[in-house]
């Protein structure tokens, strides 16, 4: 059995910023990352993990027809060029967002390292690993999210290891609604999210975020939602709802892709 867990750090993702006013995007900032990092450093966290470096980049094209269409990528492709007046205005195409010169590279950069972590999974020469990015979809960036890199894990994980059975886990204040319309039709994937819903007044706002939905087609009852009305801490969710339904439907592997 693999021991230990897998951190990829590169100051290379953290080389962007908002370049325009917008209270709604001002709270992404490149702090988020490098603070972070800085956290697990200070306790002691990141020491106790297997450092694996960015080796190489992804062409997300490489993964259709997965979880980002050929027209969108290649719209975000063209990013690296705009003035700031066009990343504004493709900017204003998607929901809560932003565009810089280089947050293509920085995006694929990220794409990048979550297959490499995904490698260092499946080869067991680490336990476990942490890729973050659930929210974008097929044809839009959304949430600060530019591509799903836990779709693209997922889809990247069955391809190249063969694998019939894939069980995502979303822990998270907010449902990860781009992973769920990814999947939403496959019985191969089993994607369970545990958010805070209020009654649909909670972002991301979707009635498709509550427990009713269950997939579609060949998909239905794969997908599964546990939209909290109220803030909770307890986990007893997941021991009485996402064990059982882990353990009778047969998963890939025994050891998660990461959490």
């Amino acid at each position: 059995m693999a021991s230990g867990s897998a951190l990829i750090f590169d100051e290379e993702m953290s080389r962007y910023k908002l370049l325009w006013t917008d209270p709604v995007c001002e709270i992404e900032v490149p702090e988020r990352f490098t603070v972070s990092y800085e956290a697990l450093k200070t306790h002691g966290v990141a020491e106790r993990c297997k450092q694996v470096h960015t080796g190489f980049r992804v062409l997300a094209c490489e993964l259709k027809p997965g979880p980002i269409s050929i027209e969108y990528l290649e719209a975000v492709k063209q990013t690296p060029k705009m003035s700031v007046e066009e990343l504004m205005a493709f900017s204003k195409q998607y929901n809560d967002v932003y565009f810089h010169q280089n947050i293509y590279h920085c995006a694929t950069l990220a794409v990048g390292a979550t297959l490499q972590l995904v490698d260092s999974v499946m080869k067991r020469e680490v336990r476990n690993c942490m890729a973050l990015g659930h929210h974008s979809q097929r044809s839009a960036a959304n949430s600060f999210c530019v591509f799903n890199n836990v779709a693209i894990a997922a889809l990247y994980a069955k391809k190249t290891y063969n694998l019939n059975r894939v069980l995502i886990v979303g822990w998270d204040v907010h449902h990860g609604q781009g992973v769920q319309y990814c999947f939403e039709e496959d019985p191969s994937v089993l994607y369970f999210s545990w958010h805070r819903y209020e009654h649909q007044t909670f972002w991301p706002n979707l009635p498709e975020s509550d427990y009713s939905s269950v997939g579609k087609g060949k998909g239905s009852g794969f997908n599964m939602n546990l939209p909290w009305n109220k803030a909770t801490t307890d986990l007893a969710a997941f021991f009485h709802v996402l064990l059982p339904a882990a353990y009778e439907v047969p998963v890939a592997r025994e050891q998660p892709l990461g959490h």
